[in-house]
């Protein structure tokens, strides 16, 4: 005998219980507001569909995520009530991801309806990435090297950390901006504690979930017109490492390099080399058996080139592929 599915015909909105946070939320406002990359919301709902209200101070871009496969993306500018058709009338799972990067935008996700909820599953595995324009997946829509950055051409949720993420079950935390360095100026660790990176008075608070890998992709921009002093920039990054370990006592911490870099430019660097050998030679001082090297290698021209000379999502979804057997190695995922 079947059993028939009774859905209210009246919507009601989420309780705060029913919905799963990605990333790090400001909630000191009473209302949940974030601008990292690849932040989001996650909810199990019943019905024909979900109605949300999000706000933005800038334009931002917002993926909808159903059942584990994109559908549609919406453009936030100030106030709006978005619809996300549901596929069938039973519970789907839901995720709704900030595709825009910290300087395009601040989201604030004020309210969802639907005819029912359910409580959402927690990922269980936490990848962190922390970096520059490449982590946040600036231009990875672009059409070519000649098409300047827009918030349109930028998507988070198709960079090689969240597809890697996705391919090993892991929920994926983005801290990166455009042009942001290790050492010594603009650099990311200056504003890596920050809830909201443009608002220096709110930090986060670290009690909540831990990774279980770290990957650092930190040195385009440093060695971009020429390479830094070897031991003040590893005294930075070393620093930094030590910093997180204190947070993620057992969590696989990766120095990544790529995938922007090469041997040729700037002319006579060897940029690329030189960094991996500043690199090895810091993790052999630092002498933990969980922080290694990890190489994306550079950006192909028969691959197409995104926006500014930015990896595309073809570049993205190979450095995805490499990430992800390193996961798979390391930790089992």
């Amino acid at each position: 005998m079947l059993e028939l599915l009774l859905i209210p015909t009246t919507l009601v909105d989420a309780l705060p219980s029913q919905i799963h946070y990605i990333g790090r939320m400001d909630q000191s406002s009473g209302v949940a507001r974030s601008s990292w990359s690849a932040t989001g919301i996650e909810v199990k709902v019943g019905g024909a569909n979900l109605e949300v209200k999000l706000a933005s101070t800038g334009t931002d871009f917002v993926q909808v995520e159903i059942d584990g496969k994109p559908t549609q993306t919406f453009s936030v500018k100030g106030d709006g009530t978005f619809n996300v058709a549901l596929p069938s009338l039973g519970f789907h799972r839901v995720r709704l991801i900030k595709k825009t990067e910290p300087f395009v935008g601040v989201v604030s996700w004020k309210g969802l309806r639907a005819a029912k909820f359910g409580q959402p599953e927690l990922p269980k595995r936490h990848l962190e990435i922390i970096g520059d324009s490449i982590s946040c997946g600036y231009g990875n829509l672009g059409a070519n090297q000649n098409e300047h950055f827009s918030a349109d051409t930028e998507d988070a949720y198709q960079t090689y950390g969240s597809i890697a993420g996705r391919a090993i079950g892991a929920e994926t935390w983005i801290h990166a901006w455009s042009g942001r360095k290790m050492a010594p100026d603009n650099t990311i660790p200056e504003i890596y504690d920050l809830s909201i990176p443009t608002e220096p008075t709110e930090k986060w608070n670290f009690n909540g979930d831990v990774p279980q890998a770290i990957l650092i992709n930190l040195a385009t921009n440093d060695f971009g017109k020429g390479n830094p002093e070897e031991k003040a920039w590893t005294a930075a990054y070393s620093s930094f490492i030590s910093k997180l370990r204190a947070r993620a006592p057992k969590a696989f911490i990766y120095c990544a390099t790529g995938s922007m870099m090469t041997d040729s430019y700037p002319p006579g660097n060897n940029a690329f080399s030189t960094l991996k050998g500043y690199l090895d030679r810091m993790v052999v001082r630092i002498a933990d058996p969980r922080v290694k090297r990890i190489d994306f290698e550079p950006q192909r021209m028969e691959d197409g080139i995104g926006s500014d000379w930015h990896p595309n999502v073809t570049t993205h979804t190979k450095m995805a592929a490499v990430l992800a057997a390193a996961l798979r190695k390391d930790l089992g995922w």
